[in-house]
């Protein structure tokens, strides 16, 4: 296995250099031509200071060129920060705050937020990544018309323990946590991830949700595979289904509610598809609309779980599990990846006894190696070699694992995670807002919604106000989607809220307690 991520990309680069890497609308890149334009933005990025450890930021919309900036900072040894540039500016510029950024590279739509979520971050300079501008991390046409020959002199071929890329999740307590992964766990997981997601040499794989987050693992995945990535920038029902029947997509990956908005949408019979491999995660299919992608996608889908201190593969429902004659292993997440060790222990981390209920923890060799700055939350985290994921579940004789509760204070929604205590700190900054509690409702679309139970102070407030109100303080998909006032939030005996009592209406006709 390769020491580090760059030179997982090189031998890709070289290997698959007349191949197409990336096609983007009507543009196609080949991997020699991204091979240069890499080794441009490396050579601007070592200009502008950047050395091996240095964090770097991307925040960009889907484009060619943040793939072409991923392979750069591999080369330099630096460390890749993806963000989401659907979240709020006040959490950009924590996140860039506490991460020590050498550089942010943003796209052009996203220059203004930069610069406001930069005030806390003085010392970090900021790049705009567009074609054609003096000084900028510039596209690769024009790193084509200057010929920029690849060359050796700015890389650092860094060693496997140093950190190749930094997460931010966020946590119970409402300020996001940087998840740090080192070379050796990044290059680990691809390769675990090109086996269990079954992406071959000659997929065509159509990439739709942002690079910031699981899209853009599976399109590193691709690239040091030598395969071919469709890139849009979002999802559009009616472009994708065009895509699907006109462009030999072979593999995509959806979240469970993209899904079911293309199943409403298609009408083909399967005509025209050549997919292989639909992977989702996030939430279970219903067993209703499983049967109807069953019948026009046929037996294509694979189901992962994990997070992001073990990305994707703790776990992996096969293609032959999706069957609608054994209705029980729908609502599984399947059984332990390749290289994952699975088990459930107690509330004192001993194993518990097979069909026994208790945390969820995973091993694999692509763990996180620590919380940056945070020793005590990393500590927490780690059960040995061993990482509780905060998860509740159980494991049936035959492995496979089902989810019953979470833990931790997290909502699904649409494949995006939700931390319930940043969004009860916004909600009960409104004057008329005396508490508040957030918790996760099934959906039949997003797997689950956020729902907020509050206790107000001014009668003469609506519910609908509070949500008119948190419309510009939270991620379109953080704000609730439903409030529900009350007089007062349950309490355990410890005096702590009782979600459990607040989720029990809402999901007792359903098979587990998250979706």
């Amino acid at each position: 296995m390769r020491k580090n991520l760059s030179a997982a990309f090189d031998h890709a680069l070289r290997t698959y250099a007349n191949n197409i890497a990336i096609e983007y609308a009507d543009t196609a890149v080949t991997y020699a031509q991204l091979d240069r334009w890499a080794d441009g933005v490396a050579h601007q990025l070592h200009r502008l200071g950047v050395r091996a450890g240095d964090v770097v930021a991307i925040y960009m919309h889907n484009h060619p060129r943040f793939f072409a900036v991923d392979i750069a900072i591999a080369r330099l040894g630096a460390v890749k920060l993806p963000l989401n540039y659907m979240l709020p500016v006040a959490t950009i510029s924590h996140i860039l705050r506490v991460s020590d950024v050498r550089v942010v590279i943003a796209g052009t739509e996203l220059l203004d937020s930069a610069r406001a979520a930069l005030l806390d971050a003085p010392d970090a300079v900021l790049v705009e990544a567009t074609d054609g501008v003096e000084g900028s991390v510039a596209g690769g046409e024009i790193l084509a018309s200057q010929n920029h020959d690849v060359d050796n002199s700015v890389r650092n071929s860094v060693e496997s323990s140093a950190p190749a890329a930094l997460y931010f999740t966020g946590g119970t307590t409402g300020l996001p946590k940087g998840v740090v992964h080192t070379q050796a766990s990044t290059v680990s997981f691809h390769y675990a991830q090109l086996l269990e997601a079954e992406i071959h040499q000659d997929e065509r794989l159509l990439l739709m949700t942002p690079l910031a987050h699981a899209a853009g693992l599976f399109g590193q995945s691709a690239l040091i595979r030598g395969a071919t990535i469709v890139l849009t920038d979002g999802f559009d029902v009616p472009e994708t289904v065009r895509l699907l029947t006109e462009r030999g997509i072979t593999w995509t990956f959806l979240v469970p509610t993209m899904i079911y908005r293309l199943l409403d949408a298609i009408d083909t019979g399967g005509h025209g598809l050549t997919l292989r491999t639909i992977v989702y995660g996030a939430a279970p299919i219903s067993p209703s609309r499983l049967r109807e992608a069953l019948e026009i996608f046929g037996p294509v889908f694979v189901q992962l779980y994990g997070q992001t201190e073990s990305p994707n593969w703790g776990t992996r429902l096969a293609k032959q599990d999706h069957d609608l004659e054994r209705p029980d292993l729908l609502g599984s997440c399947g059984q332990a990846s390749l290289l994952a060790d699975l088990k459930i222990v107690d509330d004192d981390g001993n194993e518990a006894a097979a069909g026994t209920s208790g945390e969820i923890c995973l091993r694999t060799p692509y763990l996180l190696d620590h919380y940056l700055g945070n020793p005590a939350a990393t500590a927490e985290k780690f059960l040995g070699d061993w990482i509780r994921t905060g998860d509740i579940g159980v494991i049936d004789a035959n492995g496979y694992l089902y989810l019953l509760d979470r833990k931790s204070d997290m909502v699904i929604s649409g494949g995006m995670n939700v931390y319930c205590k940043e969004v009860e700190d916004v909600l009960t900054t409104h004057p008329a807002v005396d508490n508040a509690a957030v918790i996760g409702v099934p959906h039949s679309d997003w797997g689950e919604a956020v729902h907020a139970v509050i206790v107000l102070s001014d009668d003469s407030v609506a519910a609908d106000d509070i949500l008119a109100w948190s419309r510009d303080r939270l991620a379109a998909y953080a704000r609730p989607k439903s409030i529900e006032t009350v007089t007062a939030l349950p309490e355990t005996p410890f005096g702590k809220i009782d979600k459990k009592v607040l989720r029990a209406p809402h999901w007792a006709r359903e098979k587990r307690a998250i979706g």
